[in-house]
């Protein structure tokens, strides 16, 4: 019996160690985000991805997103505040839109781009504004590299605000940084002004990513590391799973 215990803890030891989520060295899937704005990264052709956010004011997002062809990708969005708690819950209203096709592939000299369409931002929303707009309109490249620490990626984006509901319309900017932790574990650090029209104060985020078993990644965000628009830094805790429709279906 010890032996099937002992043998049964290696085996999740070893699943955990050399899990292929979305990060780390051996990630067997692209991020979709740097922290909280898009990259250039796709599903694999016939992917799904599902991502639940649990962040301030008792609040949860739901994103579901499915790649039907080669290098593009569709999907909805939907949260509220007040989910988690005893408070009043105030959904979004309308459901957000996810659209993403990545017109150029990476290639050693040159930048993987994609163009999209996203209309939910994220966290809590403040009036008629989300703590971090949605990115609207955008267009994302990534370039991926190699140093001393591993894997690293550069990413930026520039979007123009869709969102349907709040924020209006705003052109935007965003840059970060992707690194390979391991094999199973990757940091990011983005900045996000939020808006290039309206003066709005920077935004400092990071994240850690873990791949916890294969498609599964688990998310720590944490937005506004200067706190410049709240008392404290704001934490967010997210679950991501991706696998092919075709095991999900079947």
């Amino acid at each position: 019996m010890k032996v099937w215990v002992a043998a049964c803890a290696l085996f999740l030891l070893r699943s955990v160690l050399v899990a292929q989520g979305s990060a780390g060295e051996l990630a067997l899937y692209e991020s979709q985000r740097i922290v909280e704005m898009p990259n250039a990264g796709v599903l694999p052709r016939g992917g799904m991805l599902v991502r639940v956010l649990a962040f301030e004011q008792g609040g949860m997002l739901l994103e579901a997103v499915v790649s039907p062809l080669a290098r593009l990708q569709l999907g909805l969005g939907y949260g509220g505040t007040g989910v988690i708690g005893s408070n009043a819950i105030g959904w979004q209203g309308t459901p957000a839109v996810h659209l993403r096709w990545r017109v150029i592939e990476e290639s050693l000299a040159f930048p993987a781009v994609a163009l999209g369409l996203e209309t939910l931002g994220r966290g809590a929303t403040r009036g008629t504004t989300f703590a971090t707009p949605a990115p609207g309109a955008f267009l994302a490249l990534s370039k991926q590299f190699r140093w001393a620490l591993g894997g690293i990626a550069l990413h930026g984006g520039i979007g123009y605000g869709l969102d349907l509901r709040f924020n209006g319309t705003s052109p935007n900017a965003w840059v970060g940084i992707e690194q390979s932790l391991g094999r199973s574990v990757s940091a990011s650090i983005e900045l996000n002004p939020r808006s290039l029209e309206e003066r709005m104060p920077l935004l400092l985020n990071v994240a850690v990513r873990w791949s916890v078993l294969r498609g599964a990644t688990l998310e720590f965000y944490v937005r506004d590391v200067f706190a410049h628009t709240a008392p404290q830094p704001i934490r967010t805790l997210g679950a991501e799973m991706i696998a092919q429709l075709s095991q999900v279906l079947w």
